[in-house]
């Protein structure tokens, strides 16, 4: 009996040659999804799965290995293969004065930190700055013994690389990406990182609340600033109150860095925004 359901699946050629390929995988409460970009910068591969990652060390790795052998793709080999943990639990340190031996302390600082996690840590470069997550350990050692090369990362980090290059053109930037009732984002003011973090919200009423609260805390001017939205589809109402309130509204061009051939032009690529960034 399979553990695992295929949701989407767009793949252009059968044999993919993974030593000229980069795997991004992003978890989800549910499973994940992925892309397999080569190295043309040319999206090859585009999928996602339901199936439980949340068992045993052997399980995990068993259910991962089946969801991708049932589309002919071994995991070994690939030039780079980046994994997106979905951390609510997530801070950032200056490089200046970041220390190795305080991980657990930076994260604990403002987030529980429960024995039955694992701490990662990732130098940004671009940001002069660390990224320090929270993530359960049963899950990533499962990953890590399946792809002990793959490079583990949370969505704040990936939001505020992206973010960076975006703000380089304009002052301040305020990118969302929606995902299961929550949001992450990263915000830019005056061309510098300023801010992280992710939160949860029920009604569009509360999700501009919240961007409206930000921006003002941070000294922000809604007529000033960029506001970047990707992740999941935004409601009609959601889509309304934020143009209402904040002057440039636009979705993240998450693809412009890839080539897109017509197979994906039917699909909603912001949804893939992590695994395409």
């Amino acid at each position: 009996m399979n553990t695992y359901k295929l949701e989407n699946l767009i793949k252009l050629d059968e044999n993919i040659v993974t030593n000229e390929t980069k795997l991004s995988i992003c978890l989800t409460a549910n499973g994940f999804y992925f892309s397999l970009i080569d190295n043309k910068f040319r999206l090859k591969c585009l999928g996602e799965f339901t199936v439980d990652l949340s068992g045993g060390l052997t399980q995990i790795m068993m259910n991962m290995k089946a969801c991708f052998s049932s589309i002919g793709i071994h995991i070994f080999n690939f030039r780079d293969i980046r994994v997106v943990f979905p951390s609510e639990r997530n801070t950032w340190v200056p490089y200046r004065l970041y220390d190795v031996a305080k991980n657990k302390d930076y994260v604990s600082t403002t987030n529980a930190v429960y024995s039955s996690d694992t701490i990662i840590a990732n130098v940004v470069e671009k940001l002069d700055a660390v990224s320090v997550f929270a993530y359960p350990l049963q899950v990533y050692n499962g990953l890590k013994i399946l792809m002990p090369k793959a490079h583990y990362v949370c969505p704040s980090q990936v939001l505020a690389e992206y973010a960076f290059d975006v703000a380089s053109l304009r002052n301040d930037t305020f990118i969302i990406c929606k995902r299961n009732g929550a949001c992450d984002f990263a915000l830019f003011k005056n061309g510098q990182f300023t801010l992280s973090n992710t939160f949860t919200y029920k009604t569009p009423e509360d999700l501009i609340y919240f961007v409206l609260y930000t921006m003002q805390q941070t000294g922000i001017n809604s007529g000033d600033v960029c506001l970047l939205l990707t992740g999941c589809e935004y409601t009609e109402e959601e889509q309304r109150l934020l143009k209402k309130f904040v002057r440039e509204v636009s979705y993240a061009n998450c693809g412009e860095n890839i080539v897109l051939s017509e197979e994906f032009k039917s699909i909603d690529i912001q949804k893939y925004f992590m695994v395409l960034a």
